[in-house]
């Protein structure tokens, strides 16, 4: 072994003893996403959504029923010609995922097996890693988002326009692949005026939020000459009051009341389940379903129906954000749907390899123009041992709702007196990440209907907000003005625990950063 090696590898080794905790658990999510590729090649089809993006990648069209934002992605990947190789670049989003919480956690003091707990989640959920395997936004939409959280926590003794704006950049981006992400920038820019972030940094956020909007916004109207998102939001919001709408009450107009949901005696569907049931209200108006026509009566009669009923809205709402912190993963909008995203029926096709979504172009010949097969395969054992796997290893919605606990629990610990002194730490560092995971749980709820993906996609900003409730805060000033101690990203958190960097640094204190 050259003399060169030798401190090489002790440099390695120290490395690895200082990140034991990490380095192990980075191990084993690797392991798992290769396991799950080899058990289920060349990637998991989800049905008509995976049809849908996929069509966009091949012409370049946005969908009327989803923003298209993926399809732009998988257009990217193209000249691969593989599915493989985009469940590939999913799951390296997903362990990116899990090394940013850990890094950040780091920065703001948290131990090594303390800011490892906080990215378990993402590393070894089952539910997580299937996500990263299917032919859908999630994985990417999750990454964007903490992406951007990760650059605005990045700095905290500094407020910069140039994180500013890539931040709002990435979570307009989002935007474009889920429509959660819209929501998120506003979140954000308002945090941003709560955090007295300065009229530069706001700017720069909103500018740079506004350009990857404003292009999906053309590209639709340049393609329907209609400037919108999509055919769909009126349709989502009419599905979210199928649930409580009572037309005796909301006496809809004679072209809406169609819309009116079928009478019965027994218990109502879920929300969404009116969309696409073979009776649903809206085959009875002319033309496509997902047109800006019916879309646009549909838009009337939902607010309409929620204006009517405003405490039936509430509470349907409230029972459907429930779901998500249940200890089971509930059978919502149905046992079917649920199964869906389990590895036992990642083979079922769920969409039949002749169904046509643009004339002349069935979803087989379409997913051979893109990457050749496109038919999942469970190879054994890799495949038992998976389905084995997932019945236990996920967080449960009740320990997601400990976890919650614990980050609003952080943000009062540090609202104490913070906004009378400065502002500029009110709420602490957890502050934007736990309000974009509740976001995340409730915005769907509110103009849709609950759903295990998107509760899927809250875990990582939830667990992160948890762990920076125990970020170290700055020491408030000494008397007469004299030097006094601070910590700043990596340096010790509290007594006991050793940070990412040793010791506390001293120095003038500085004003906190978002």
């Amino acid at each position: 072994m050259s003399q060169r090696a030798v401190p090489a590898l002790g440099a390695a080794g120290c490395l690895l003893g200082r990140y034991r905790w990490f380095a192990a658990a980075a191990a084993g999510g690797l392991v798992l996403r290769v396991l799950t590729m080899l058990a289920f090649p060349p990637a998991i089809w989800f049905g008509g959504d995976s049809a849908s993006y996929l069509s966009t990648a091949l012409r370049l069209v946005p969908g009327t029923s989803r923003l298209s934002g993926y399809g732009l992605l998988l257009l990217a990947l193209r000249p691969f010609h593989s599915f493989a190789l985009v469940a590939t670049v999913q799951h390296l989003m997903g362990l990116a995922i899990g090394v940013l919480t850990y890094a950040l956690l780091r920065r703001y003091g948290l131990p090594d097996w303390g800011a490892t707990l906080a990215a378990l989640p993402v590393l070894f959920g089952a539910y997580q890693v299937q996500l990263e395997q299917e032919i859908l936004p999630s994985a990417a939409f999750c990454c964007l988002i903490m992406t951007a959280a990760g650059i605005g926590l990045w700095r905290r003794d500094r407020r910069t326009p140039q994180a500013a704006a890539a931040a709002g950049g990435l979570l307009a981006a989002s935007a474009c692949f889920w429509p959660v992400g819209l929501p998120l920038l506003i979140v954000f820019l308002a945090f941003l005026v709560l955090r007295r972030a300065g009229w530069q940094v706001l700017a720069a956020a909103a500018a740079a939020g506004v350009l990857p909007l404003a292009g999906y916004l053309a590209w639709f109207d340049h393609t329907y000459h209609r400037v919108a998102f999509s055919n769909s939001d009126g349709i989502y919001l009419w599905s979210r009051t199928m649930s409580f709408a009572d037309c005796a009450v909301i006496k809809p107009p004679p072209d809406e009341a169609a819309l009116c949901p079928p009478r019965g005696a027994g218990p109502r569907a879920a929300a969404s389940a009116y969309i696409w049931a073979p009776e649903s209200p809206l085959d009875r108006l002319p033309g496509r379903k997902f047109s800006a026509g019916t879309n646009s009566l549909a838009m009337k009669f939902a607010l309409r129906a929620i204006a009517a009923q405003p405490f039936g809205y509430l509470t349907a709402v409230l029972h459907d954000v429930s779901l998500a912190f249940d200890w089971t993963i509930p059978a919502h909008p149905s046992a079917l749907m649920t199964r869906r995203y389990e590895f036992g029926y990642a083979t079922d096709g769920w969409i039949s390899p002749g169904a046509v979504l643009v004339p002349g172009h069935t979803v087989a010949a379409d997913q051979r123009a893109y990457g050749g097969t496109a038919r999942t395969r469970a190879i054994q054992p890799f495949a038992g041992w998976l389905v084995s796997y997932q019945r236990a290893a996920y967080l449960r919605g009740t320990l997601l709702a400990a976890v919650l606990a614990i980050g609003l629990g952080g943000i009062v610990h540090r609202c104490r007196g913070a906004w009378r002194r400065d502002g500029g730490e009110w709420g602490g560092p957890g502050l934007y990440p736990w309000l974009a995971a509740v976001t995340v749980l409730v915005v769907p709820v509110l103009t849709a209907d609950y759903s295990e993906r998107y509760v899927l996609i809250a875990v990582p900003m939830a667990c992160l907000a948890a762990g920076l409730a125990f970020a170290r805060p700055v020491v408030p000033p000494g008397p007469a003005g004299g030097s006094t101690a601070t910590v700043e990203p990596g340096a010790q958190a509290a007594p006991g625990w050793r940070g990412a960097r040793g010791n506390a640094t001293t120095g003038p204190l500085r004003r906190m950063s978002w």
